[in-house]
């Protein structure tokens, strides 16, 4: 976890990676809104991949809607329920 977020400094870089708008923004807050980032659906799905490969999960298809991917904490929620307690 980071100091100012419940997730770590892998989530991030993830988003940061594929959001370069959010890079410009650090430290990342949880409300901040994915779409106005440049979250398009094309970098919906890829974003899916890069977080199940980072963190080697596979997050259930009704996890995924619109709501999951609106902020980075929501988006945050979605992956930590996939985790076991020791990784998180």
């Amino acid at each position: 976890m980071t100091a100012t977020a419940p997730w770590d400094e892998r989530y991030e870089a993830v988003l940061t990676d594929l959001l370069p708008r959010l890079a410009e923004e650090l430290p990342l807050t949880a409300d901040r809104e994915l779409r106005t980032a440049g979250l398009d659906s094309m970098a919906t799905v890829e974003l899916l991949v890069r977080l199940e490969e980072a963190y080697r999960i596979a997050i259930p298809d009704d996890a995924l809607d619109r709501d999951a991917f609106g902020t980075a904490g929501s988006l945050w929620a979605v992956v930590a329920a996939q985790l076991d307690p020791a990784r998180r």
